[in-house]
């Protein structure tokens, strides 16, 4: 049944089931179990992560890190072209024969072997822009990543089209946890900065080894005359989205680096790696769920009430949160990082509250992929780079902390503005949308100043115990907004009701 018929979108999608799934399983529930199932290997990879950091950083120095961050920002800008947006157009595809995604692959491949072999020999030139002749070596052997990934991508977008979210989690957890021990392992031993190369490398073949096996492909011969134009021409674009993306959220880094130097920008790193890749463990794979079943909804209120459902499901969860995050910052940093690193308090607390921003217009995301709006997402992207880049540059004179400024004022300024842009090219809930972010940032905004006074009267605690009074105060704070507020508490408990509904005996069988 549709959702025009009555029943809600995470019930049912209106659509028909791809061949194989069987028959009975809306494509809505699949999403909801396929979402328990991401987002419970993300806590897990999450914990592997801020884990990792914990370790690390009582192993290795800031400039170790920053050595790191400078490298990983050419290693990432060509990242945003390896993949050339061929694992999204293969995933949103109606339909893709064998012999399209053999081509895709030796695609995906041969890009990747082009910006290894380009990385190789512009590695030199990495190190004199930089000042920091250990990142020629770093570079050349930080190179073997895109041939990685581009050997990955198709296993990954394979696996993400037919919906088996329980192996991409696996190989992505399991991968990653290579790469740790490799880092560990080596940071004991004494190799510095090396250890944190060798944790990029462990993880790319751990993933690798792991997708091919889940996926049981192996990919055959390219065939002449194989129909994946509209692909590339996909691709294209989005791989241009990708780059301005990757500027936009690399501008930062890029200044710290080349105006404040390796230490800073070693702090700096921290912060934003504590803080933001934890954030995208779980935001990122929401596209994961969100995209194949878009492609697919066959009618504007199905898409409309999954949109308007999955902003409320982020808000609630991941927003509450970022706040608390950024309430907590000082006894979170003590935790996880140590004393030594304590002037990344206030980068990972303004970090926070750019993640919060982000989180809130993080839908129409998957609209623009969905749809194939790339073009439009482009020309918004251009704008965001350019707002971010002004505030970063404001905020630069006031070293580290100016900067996380800036980076958290461009977002709070673009957020209102990606929603009424997305609304000029498609049909979108734009007033259900904005009343979302509204109602999700007014009791953010509420509970994290609430734990934040908290946490400040009980300073000399141990921070263990001020994290856990601080977060008392913030679950007793949304408790009250269940019960006091009727809009949000129909929210909450729908939310709740679905899930549930998705993970029913009945559903699970289905």
């Amino acid at each position: 049944m549709t959702s025009g018929d009555g029943e809600d979108i995470l019930e049912g999608s209106g659509t028909t089931p791809e061949p194989g799934q069987g028959k009975g399983r809306s494509l809505g529930v699949r999403a909801m179990r396929g979402a328990g199932s991401v987002m419970a290997g993300q806590v897990a990879r999450v914990v592997l992560q801020v884990g990792s950091v914990a370790i690390l950083s009582r192993l290795l120095a800031p400039k170790d890190y920053g050595l790191l961050a400078m490298v990983m920002v050419v290693v990432g800008f060509g990242e945003a072209f390896r993949d050339f947006g061929l694992s999204t157009a293969a995933i949103r595809a109606p339909s893709l024969s064998k012999e399209q995604r053999d081509v895709l692959f030796w695609l995906n491949c041969a890009l990747g072997a082009g910006f290894a072999l380009a990385l190789t020999l512009a590695a030199p030139l990495v190190a004199l822009w930089f000042r920091q002749p250990e990142l020629v070596g770093m570079a050349q052997w930080l190179s073997l990543v895109f041939l990685l990934n581009g050997a990955v991508a198709q296993y990954r977008a394979g696996l993400n089209r037919s919906m088996r979210f329980n192996a991409l989690v696996a190989s992505d957890l399991l991968g990653n946890l290579i790469g740790v021990a490799v880092a560990v392992v080596m940071a004991l031993t004494g190799w510095g900065y090396w250890a944190l190369v060798g944790q990029q490398i462990g993880a790319g073949v751990g993933v690798l080894v792991l997708a091919v096996v889940y996926s049981r492909w192996l990919p055959g011969l390219p065939k002449r005359g194989t129909k994946v134009g509209s692909m590339v021409k996909f691709g294209a674009n989005m791989s241009a989205t990708q780059l301005v993306g990757y500027i936009n959220n690399n501008v930062d880094t890029i200044v710290v680096g080349s105006f404040l130097g390796v230490v800073p920008l070693g702090l700096y790193n921290r912060g934003y790696q504590l803080l933001m890749r934890a954030v995208n463990q779980f935001r990122g794979p929401t596209t994961t769920i969100a995209l194949p079943v878009l492609s697919r909804l066959e009618t504007r209120e199905a898409n409309d009430r999954f949109l308007v459902q999955g902003q409320l499901a982020l808000g609630y969860s991941l927003v509450a949160g970022l706040a608390f995050c950024a309430a907590a910052a000082d006894p979170i940093i003590d935790i996880f990082l140590g004393q030594q690193w304590q002037e990344v308090t206030p980068v990972f607390a303004l970090l926070a509250v750019a993640a919060i921003f982000q989180t809130t217009a993080y839908t129409g995301y998957w609209v623009y992929l969905s749809r194939g709006l790339t073009k439009h997402l482009l020309g918004y992207s251009l704008i965001g780079v350019a707002l971010r880049a002004v505030c970063i540059l404001v905020g630069l004179p006031f070293g580290i902390v100016g900067v996380a400024a800036g980076f958290a004022v461009s977002d709070a300024l673009s957020w209102p503005v990606s929603i009424w842009w997305l609304s000029r090219f498609t049909p979108i809930p734009v007033r259900a949308l904005y009343g979302g972010a509204a109602r999700v940032l007014g009791l953010a905004a509420v509970s994290g100043l609430a734990s934040y006074l908290v946490i400040g009267q009980v300073a000399g605690w141990p921070s263990i115990a001020q994290i856990g009074l601080g977060l008392l105060v913030a679950l007793a704070s949304y408790g009250l907004a269940v019960l006091l507020i009727p809009r949000v508490r129909s929210e909450v408990l729908e939310l709740a009701r679905l899930f549930l509904r998705a993970w029913r005996p009945s559903a699970a069988k289905s």
